[in-house]
């Protein structure tokens, strides 16, 4: 279908045994991975990196 293939991670599970199917932590995508949007954010973001609060 073309479709990006999911990462082999997705399927070990919490005690790192590799499972033939998705590991269940793994189904709800939208936990991980949210959509790219050019879209105004609903909230102010006042992140300061770590480098920037040295000097």
């Amino acid at each position: 279908m073309g479709a990006t293939k999911i990462s082999v991670t997705h399927y070990v599970n919490r005690e790192d045994a590799v499972l033939a199917d998705v590991s269940p932590r793994r189904y709800f995508c939208l936990q991980c991975h949210v959509p790219q949007a050019n879209a105004k954010p609903l909230v102010e973001n006042s992140f300061e990196s770590v480098d920037s609060l040295k000097k």
